[in-house]
């Protein structure tokens, strides 16, 4: 379990990087809105996959005490022990499900294979546009976000006394104790509903595409 979480985590780190990346070469040109879905969308996801390995997790079952083994009764053979239901799918096939349809509909994988040092930030811009579409549309499909404070980006907000630190973040010149007074820089994010992708027993993530002339 440690081992899928860790894969689950890099895969989410990776994200973060890459769209956090992005998000900082057009902070000059896009909308604070679009930077915070560019930045958020790979952190939604791997809380989409922690979830789903939490799942799985299976429940610890206290150990019995030991006893003396029963003598043997003697009566008629029984029959061959009923085999156990096979076990649903793992985890890592939920990552391969997500990271499959990241592919499919964003050439996530692709993107991330791709050296952007031999383009200009107008050729990174361009395929941007198509990359962000194709995520915005695997996300959104699994994930209904919901705005934590609903207000607008830069209006006046009152954090009262009792606040929950998991839902709202101080930053700046904090100092004292609540209530604070502050501008909202984020209205933040919640998952107002998930559904998880359908998972994908076998490791290809994406099939080799062969045009026949």
């Amino acid at each position: 379990m440690k081992g899928e979480r860790l894969a689950v985590l890099l895969v989410s780190i990776l994200m973060t990087a890459v769209m956090s990346g992005l998000a900082y070469y057009f902070r000059e040109t896009l909308p604070p809105w679009a930077l915070g879905v560019m930045v958020v969308t790979p952190v939604v996801s791997g809380l989409i996959l922690l979830l789903v390995v939490g799942r799985k997790k299976p429940a610890a079952v206290p150990a019995a005490p030991a006893e003396e083994p029963a003598p043997p009764v003697e009566g008629p053979e029984k029959g061959p022990a009923p085999e156990p239901a096979p076990a649903g799918p793992g985890p890592e096939a939920y990552v391969r499900a997500f990271l499959s349809a990241l592919q499919r509909e964003g050439r996530f994988l692709d993107f991330l294979s791709e050296d952007l040092e031999a383009y200009d930030d107008a050729q990174i811009g361009a395929a941007v546009r198509t990359i962000h579409r194709g995520l915005r549309a695997v996300v959104f499909e699994m994930v209904e976000l919901q705005p934590v404070i609903e207000a607008k980006e830069g209006a006046e907000i009152l954090v009262e006394e009792g606040f929950n630190p998991k839902e709202i973040r101080l930053i700046g010149n904090v100092k004292g104790k609540p209530p604070f007074k502050g501008v909202l820089r984020h209205p933040g994010w919640r998952a107002k509903r998930l559904t998880l992708p359908k998972p994908r027993e076998d490791d290809v993530l994406a099939p080799a595409e062969v045009e026949i002339p």
